[in-house]
Parts: structure tokens; sequence; C-alpha cells
């Protein structure tokens, strides 16, 4: 099965949000990330995607760039600010980027992405190699996780 590809570590249920249009594209990446611990949530578009957040904490999202209406870049900016108006300080979530393979080819393009603070971009067309990209996310903020509990 190709979701046992992730293996987390025992603790909190991880959070998933997969915003994109096609319908097959959210299904593959919900098969490609979907595992014991974590909890896969889509949206086919922005006004979905935005009422998710609104309702749940999420740990990342995989969001389209070419999203409807707003871009997969202005939900993770308008989910930025909200989270930073909390009263609790909130780590907001990880942000990965589904673009066309033309796109993801830019080099300019993807270094601007990750100075806006995404961490990862991926094709359009989901392949397996997202669940290794996932994974490494979310094992990430689990570690950071760890660190603060030993800190305080």
């Amino acid at each position: 099965m190709i979701s046992s590809i992730i293996a987390l570590p025992r603790g909190p249920r991880w959070r998933v949000l997969v915003a994109h249009q096609q319908l097959g594209v959210r299904h593959a990446l919900r098969t490609l990330i979907e595992a014991r611990d974590v909890v896969v949530v889509d949206a086919q578009d922005v006004e979905r995607a935005l009422d998710a957040l609104a309702i749940a904490r999420f740990d990342l999202l995989v969001l389209e760039l070419d999203l409807p209406v707003r871009d997969g870049l202005a939900v993770m900016q308008v989910h930025r600010l909200l989270l930073a108006h909390e009263r609790v300080p909130v780590e907001p979530p990880a942000v990965i980027l589904t673009l066309a393979p033309e796109v993801r080819c830019n080099r300019t393009l993807t270094d601007h992405l990750r100075a806006l603070g995404v961490a990862g971009c991926i094709d359009d067309a989901p392949r397996p190699g997202v669940a290794a990209l996932v994974d490494a996310i979310l094992h990430a903020r689990a570690d950071r996780r760890a660190g603060k509990a030993d800190v305080a």
C-alpha cells in the first residue's frame, strides 16, 4: 500500500489540507500522503480551503498555485495573517505548492517561492516522491515540537 511509505512517530494526528481544482490530482495526493497518523482534508477551491482553515489547524498545506479566484500563495498569506492575530502563538503550517511542470522548471520562480516560506514545490501530476517530501516536513515539525517541549 502506498500510504505505508510515511511512518510517523506516535503523537498528534497530523492534519494535511490538499487544495486543488482537479479531483484526480486531489485523489492522487490523498493516496500518496494518507497514513496512520495523517488526516487529509481536501478542497476544490479557495473558499473551501479557507473554510477548512477556519475550522481546524493544519500542519501542512498542499496548495495548487493556480487555484481559481485566488492562487495558493494568497491562501497561504491570508492564513498566516489570521494566525498572526491569535492570542496564543501558533506555528503556521508548512506549505507545498503544486505547479505545472513548465512553471516548476523556472528556477527564479521556485527560488522566490522558497524565499516566501514555501517548503517545497511539486508537479501537478503527483508522484511517489511527494510522500517522502511530506514525511520530511512532518518529521521536521515533530522535531521542532519535541525541542520546544524540552525547553519548557
